[in-house]
């Protein structure tokens, strides 16, 4: 069974947990709430079986270009452990369930994993080979796991609020790391990166260079305007929720540094784990926000 395991890519689970945003910034301040807690865990489920459901599928259509990666010809697929036609029914299998719980658990939220689910489907059949649209609907992904975290919880809240500020740095955040990762990839792969993934021969170093530069302010710009804006101030009464803003900028900076000095960023979720600077700064930010909304006024 372990390769039916593997296919899912737990490790790549992590980006779930933005879903728990929801619950950390709430304006409702329900993390007192244990129904959810318990709607939210539900709901990082199903979004691992749905994006597990989601990497099977990517490995089915990119199967070719993995034979010729030096690390991914050794996912399931690729390396023959999984048959493609066995791949197709897993993936399905795992997606239905997926869509059948998270109905059950909230009507909104089935709907945002049906959302997920097709902007995949046309990202890998088709616009994966559309240069910068790529890479923008890869980080829609983010967006709809924060959006997904709050509409599981839309009826426990007193009033139903979408933050656009979550939404807006979910995406700038998730850019940066895509940037990363495709950088990752043309340095590894060199001369040899087109025939991995086509979409690479039409970036360049120093075009992702740029980008990265251009979305990296933004991300930090977005997030400290988050923390001292009006809606903010009302929504949480505090004005402290600008002691977080170090660790994003620390966390940002630490990760331009694995990407130009360590030569890292090819998976941002394995390097979460790996790299322990990082994983103490996401705890940091963690433990001070959840202070700062719940308990410092």
């Amino acid at each position: 069974m372990l390769p039916y395991l593997r296919i899912l890519r737990p490790y790549q689970w992590t980006k779930n947990f933005i879903l728990f945003a929801a619950v950390l910034f709430s304006p409702a301040q329900i993390a007192r709430n244990p129904l959810a807690w318990t709607k939210i865990l539900q709901a990082f489920a199903v979004f691992c079986l749905m994006s597990g459901a989601v990497y099977v599928f990517n490995d089915i259509f990119d199967v070719n270009g993995d034979r010729n990666h030096p690390e991914k010809c050794k996912r399931p697929v690729a390396s023959g452990e999984i048959p493609i036609p066995i791949a197709w029914f897993y993936g399905l299998l795992v997606a239905t369930v997926a869509l059948i719980w998270g109905f059950l658990l909230e009507g909104t939220f089935g709907w945002v994993l049906v959302a997920y689910l097709i902007i995949n489907f046309a990202y890998s059949i088709g616009i994966k080979h559309v240069v910068i649209l790529d890479i923008l609907f890869l980080s829609l992904g983010f967006v709809l796991r924060a959006l997904g975290g709050v509409m599981v919880l839309s009826h426990l809240m007193p009033q139903f609020y979408i933050s656009s500020w979550l939404a807006l740095c979910a995406l700038l955040l998730s850019l940066f790391l895509v940037l990363g990762k495709r950088r990752h990839e043309i340095v590894l792969l060199e001369n040899n990166a087109n025939q991995h993934r086509q979409i690479l021969g039409y970036y360049s170093i120093t075009f992702l260079d740029q980008l990265i530069s251009v979305v990296c302010a933004a991300t930090i710009m977005s997030y400290c305007l988050y923390t001292i804006s009006d809606d903010t101030l009302k929504l949480y009464h505090t004005k402290n929720l600008f002691l977080t803003v170090p660790f994003v900028i620390f966390g940002v900076f630490r990760y331009l540094y694995l990407i130009y000095k360590k030569t890292e960023g090819g998976d941002p979720s394995r390097l979460l784990f790996k790299d322990m600077p990082t994983l103490m700064n996401v705890i940091l930010w963690i433990l001070t926000s959840a202070t700062v909304v719940y308990f410092i006024r």
